[in-house]
């Protein structure tokens, strides 16, 4: 058996435990946050019954009547990344064939839509000129126009994607990451929150990794859905940051995304070096995970992750669709 699909399987087994018999998961009280990536890893693991069962109670429990989902925890509630929970759940319903909760999804997600930039609104209720729009949180919406088939609003995100990429002033040894219509990109770090807005081959701090791979991700997915080749470019560029950094990087689970996307692009490109980089990243997800299945909220602490060990699921089904047993 593939090692990237026996963890797979793992991680699945523990995520079934917590599974009741209303079809709810984990702790209700935590809402969207706890839910919002589970539909998909039962899913791509063949626990399609489970997730059915999820997305029941989702549409009972969890889907207000302007398409949000919720509930939500009084600290998520103007988030920055708040329809980045959403976008999870409309894949997932849009893959099962649940229409209704994945169309109404996306019509509140449209609701943060910049037509002028392409990009998405990070604020839950801000649209002016200097709202910020955040790279991982437009490649999730962009995800979901690509699922229920927007492409026009898929191709705004992808320009989005070109503009944010040209304008690098130090690429590939930084990678920015956030935009405002008043400002463009960013390039100062506002509020000394580096992990928002900037990414670096620096070694000595928790960084943002999955944004080249959130990316890149979409981008090879555009591609998939237009045949335009300048997306599988754009997709090659942002990979490339993963070129320029070491071993720790590559060691946070963050890198998940790094593993989705290097995937897809060996699958496309049948190029060694994406093969290379897919399996690096699944050895180093089997590496972390634990005896019962999960991922640890931070390594070393014991303590369970939901959130990270749904994810980490579906990385390590596009890991073990790409290389088979490595």
């Amino acid at each position: 058996m593939s090692r990237f699909k026996e963890a797979r399987d793992k991680g699945v087994r523990y995520l079934m435990q917590h599974i009741h018999e209303d079809g709810s998961f984990g702790d209700p009280a935590l809402g969207v946050t706890e839910y919002y990536k589970v539909p998909a890893a039962l899913l791509v693991a063949g626990e399609s019954a489970a997730a059915s069962r999820l997305l029941s109670w989702i549409r009972e429990h969890g889907l207000a009547p302007d398409g949000d989902f919720g509930p939500r925890p009084a600290n998520e509630m103007d988030s920055y990344y708040y329809i980045y929970h959403n976008a999870w759940v409309i894949k997932a319903a849009q893959r099962m064939g649940q229409f209704d909760l994945s169309q109404r999804g996306m019509e509140f997600i449209m609701d943060f839509w910049d037509p002028e930039s392409g990009g998405f609104y990070s604020s839950p209720t801000e649209r002016e000129m200097d709202t910020k729009q955040d790279l991982w949180v437009v490649a999730g919406a962009g995800w979901c126009a690509i699922y229920t088939g927007m492409l026009d609003v898929a191709e705004g995100v992808g320009e989005w994607m070109r503009r944010m990429m040209q304008a690098q002033p130090n690429y590939p040894e930084e990678m920015y990451t956030v935009y405002s219509r008043s400002t463009g990109l960013i390039t100062e770090v506002l509020d000394g929150d580096d992990f928002r807005y900037v990414l670096t081959r620096d070694e000595s701090r928790d960084q943002s990794f999955f944004h080249p791979g959130i990316a890149a991700g979409f981008l090879t997915r555009l591609y998939k859905a237009t045949g335009e080749p300048e997306w599988l470019s754009l997709a090659r560029e942002y990979m490339r940051f993963a070129d320029h950094v070491g071993d720790y990087h590559f060691s946070l689970l963050r890198a998940g995304k790094l593993g989705w996307a290097a995937s897809i692009m060996h699958t496309l490109t049948g190029e060694q070096q994406y093969r290379d980089m897919a399996i690096r990243v699944g050895d180093n997800l089997i590496e972390t995970q634990t005896d019962e299945g999960f991922w640890e909220t931070q390594l070393g602490n014991g303590v369970p992750g939901n959130d990270a060990t749904a994810e980490l699921v579906v990385w390590l089904d596009e890991v073990y669709q790409a290389v088979g047993e490595g």
